[in-house]
């Protein structure tokens, strides 16, 4: 009797702790994209633009997508605008390691 008590109390108790779990990771979530907005925002504010996601040209067509005759892209690439926004993620370290000359 007493194995079944317990057995009904865990069934009970089960969902809750999976809900309080899922309670957190959306928690998480909402603060990690809540921190990215503010770092393009600071980005913004120190350099009154966002950082490049992809450039283009007047016809509106990619700049970094245009192929040569050997399928090789002729442009340099950018560092992507992740990379861009990495010290004002608290990164500094992680964003000292990108060689920003080298073509991506």
């Amino acid at each position: 009797m007493v194995i079944a008590i317990i057995g009904v109390l865990i069934g009970l108790l089960l969902p809750a702790v999976q809900q309080a779990r899922e309670a957190g990771r959306r928690t998480n979530c909402t603060n990690k994209v809540k921190q990215l907005g503010l770092a393009l925002l600071n980005y913004n504010d120190a350099h009154q633009t966002f950082p490049i996601g992809e450039g283009f040209d007047v016809t509106l067509q990619p700049i970094y997508g245009k192929n040569n005759s050997l399928g090789t892209s002729d442009a340099p690439r950018r560092a992507p605008w992740t990379v861009h926004i990495l010290p004002y993620l608290e990164q500094n370290a992680l964003y000292e390691t990108f060689d920003m000359a080298a073509q991506f």
